[in-house]
């Protein structure tokens, strides 16, 4: 059981993802089909959450939670810079890629958008977000100030736009891969790197 949740609460959580997964409307889902999805009552939906709104945006903070974990912990994985940098890379290709996973959802048109305003309120579970996210980023720096590659010189503030500027770009053909027919993932990846260290060594 995930930490802070209750078995039946990430129940609730999965049944949920598992609608919006299949392509289902947020705004036509009913807490009935939520409980369906989850194998609970209608009644549990409510002993945990006031609305479908509620419902709907602690599943997407709790499953990014877990993306933000698991992402992480591949990471953290390897041993050199290039192939941690790598792993992050292919974790975007994915990420963006996989109409499944929690980010393509929210980029996606189908209408989570909407709900950023009750994702806003829910401030510590973003805060939890914030802080996976820098402990990757600081990770990857850290590393590459270990091996040399970085050149400690530069200010974190430095280090972190450079590396935020790789990974933009990077991001940018995974987006727009019909811009760029010749050029193959691996290649994409190469100059990510490239860039990186141009921009940090």
């Amino acid at each position: 059981m995930a930490a802070g949740h209750a078995e039946k609460e990430i129940a609730i959580f999965n049944g949920l993802m598992k609608l919006l997964r299949r392509g289902a409307n947020p705004y036509l889902i009913k807490v009935q089909d939520i409980a369906e999805a989850a194998g609970i009552g209608k009644g549990t939906v409510y002993d945990y959450f006031a609305s479908k709104e509620e419902v709907i945006s602690k599943a997407i903070l709790y499953h990014l939670n877990q993306e933000l974990k698991a992402a992480f912990q591949r990471i953290a994985a390897k041993k050199t810079l290039r192939e941690k940098f790598s792993v992050l890379l292919d974790l975007i290709q994915e990420c963006l890629g996989d109409n499944r996973s929690t980010v393509n959802l929210l980029l996606s048109g189908g209408g989570l958008h909407n709900f950023y305003t009750f994702l806003k309120e829910q401030q510590q579970e973003l805060a939890q977000l914030k802080e996976k996210v820098l402990k990757i980023i600081d990770h990857l720096l850290e590393h590459g100030r270990a091996e040399k590659i970085i050149n400690s010189r530069e200010s974190e503030f430095y280090q972190l736009m450079a590396l935020q500027g790789a990974l933009a770009g990077f991001s940018h053909f995974v987006g727009q891969r019909d811009l760029y027919p010749d050029v193959t993932v691996e290649e994409a990846k190469n100059v990510a790197y490239k860039l990186l260290l141009k921009a940090l060594g």
